[in-house]
């Protein structure tokens, strides 16, 4: 295998693992942080420790400022407006089911890009799109969600699809790594503006918080982040966002293990025919 298909198909599996690490560690830590609080000293952090990095190393260039607002837009959206609601869901909802929901992302994101980005998608692609919504439908416990945790999980979906288009629209030539740095701060910003109108903030610093908190910033908003950055910049927005159909079938393992959280028959099936969505999707991409 060339290093082309290679990294093709390591991309997208290491985002998955890492992405779906963040909804069990997360959980883990809600039970000492107010959940909007958790993202902004998440993002403002690896902000940081980003900006720091690329400062000390000169290896990466500053984005220009001229793509300072598109990527402080994207990330208001693709961070803060996308985990803030998710963190708040995180409360009532297990994280195998959250993950579900972010599933839909990769259906949404493929039928915009073709009219929004002149993307094109051929019917196998497109089939294995509609058996990721199908087993999306089918896992979900819409019956038994309340109303408004899932009018939150709708907006984390919708600011997630809605910052990939807006991203690769307007800044999709920006090296991935301060590109990340500079979408975390819009991220921190819209996170400590919902802190201030609506949460009464409260933390403890136990020993699991630092822990769940350093492996989000390291791992997920610095690690996981750059990959899908990276596979924004090879390949089409739809086929990145594709990677979240392997999310639930992780996350559901990984809050199995960390939580003793488990899935029946039904949400099973689901999972399944999310992960052979995926193959059907990434088949194409190679």
């Amino acid at each position: 295998m060339d290093q082309p298909n290679r990294m093709s198909l390591l991309l997208p599996v290491a985002f998955a693992l890492l992405w779906a690490s963040s909804y069990a560690t997360a959980r883990i830590g809600l039970n000492d942080i107010s959940p909007v609080l958790f993202v902004t000293i998440r993002f403002a952090i690896a902000a940081l420790v980003i900006f720091s990095i690329v400062a000390l190393t000169g290896r990466d260039k500053f984005p220009a400022l001229s793509h300072w607002p598109p990527l402080l837009v994207g990330g208001a959206l693709v961070h803060g407006l996308t985990l803030a609601p998710a963190h708040i869901a995180l409360i009532t909802v297990n994280a195998a089911p959250l993950a579900l929901v972010h599933a839909f992302h990769p259906v949404l994101t493929a039928a915009l890009a073709v009219p929004l980005l002149n993307e094109k998608f051929t019917p196998r692609q497109w089939a294995g799109m509609v058996l990721g919504l199908a087993g999306v439908v089918l896992a979900f416990p819409f019956a038994t969600t309340q109303w408004s945790v899932i009018a939150l999980v709708s907006l984390s979906l919708a600011a997630l699809t809605g910052g990939t288009l807006f991203l690769k629209r307007f800044a999709p030539f920006v090296a991935p790594f301060p590109a990340t740095a500079v979408q975390l701060c819009g991220g921190a910003i819209i996170s400590a503006i919902g802190v201030g109108l609506f949460e009464t903030p409260q933390v403890s610093w136990t020993g699991s918080l630092v822990f769940v908190m350093s492996w989000n910033i390291v791992m997920v908003s610095i690690g996981a982040m750059v990959i899908y950055s990276l596979m924004l910049a090879r390949g089409q927005a739809g086929r990145a966002a594709s990677a979240f159909f392997v999310v639930p079938g992780s996350a559901a393992v990984m809050a199995w293990v960390l939580l003793d959280q488990t899935l029946g028959p039904l949400a099973l099936g689901g999972l399944t025919l999310a992960s052979f969505g995926v193959w059907l999707v990434w088949k194409q991409a190679d």
